[in-house]
């Protein structure tokens, strides 16, 4: 069972990064306590004025990234992970961590590939499109994860956090399970 406003708040933050479609995401993180990083470059305030939207990141707790969300539909706070995973690195987003949400409740992930020059900050989600072109098609696999439909058809990973990276790892960054990029720039004081 979801809470609304965990999904909410991951889909509006996918929502900034471009995403038109349903949601791609996972039970489990990413990261994995040793492979997480500390980049304090990503920390400040960030613009995107192709949906006028803004991020502001923070250092929070335990090598974590505090993240507060403006889009024209909604605001919210998310909690953040930095990881490297071969040659990339990915940002774990995750509804704000210490707020209660009830017994019930599960906190998805998702996942995002970060790239960082300067004062540009690029932020990829995984496409919807590619995980619901391949799980529709016969056989209805993704070689090396197991990904299922919840019942509002957003792709859910249920694969454990290694079989994610592992999968992840192999990835090109030209590759088709990522979608289009959102490009933000830091906002000048």
């Amino acid at each position: 069972m979801y809470d609304r406003s965990i999904m909410r708040c991951v889909a509006v933050a996918l929502a900034l990064l471009g995403s038109q479609a349903c949601l791609v995401l996972t039970v489990h993180p990413s990261h994995e306590k040793r492979s997480l990083v500390w980049e304090p470059a990503l920390v400040g305030e960030w613009l995107n004025s192709d949906d006028n939207s803004a991020v502001t990141i923070e250092r929070a707790e335990w090598q974590s990234y505090s993240i507060e969300y403006a889009h024209p539909i909604e605001r919210g706070r998310l909690t953040g992970y930095l990881t490297r995973i071969g040659d990339a690195q990915y940002l774990d987003v995750m509804p704000g961590r210490g707020e209660d949400r009830g017994a019930f409740l599960l906190p998805v992930h998702a996942t995002l590939r970060v790239v960082l020059d300067g004062d540009r900050l690029e932020l990829t989600a995984l496409s919807y499109d590619y995980f619901f072109d391949r799980l529709k098609k016969k056989d209805g696999r993704i070689p090396g994860l197991e990904v299922v439909f919840d019942e509002k058809e957003n792709a859910l990973v249920v694969s454990p956090t290694a079989a994610l990276r592992g999968w992840l790892r192999k990835l090109g960054s030209d590759s088709p399970a990522f979608g289009a990029p959102a490009v933000f720039t830091r906002k000048v004081p």
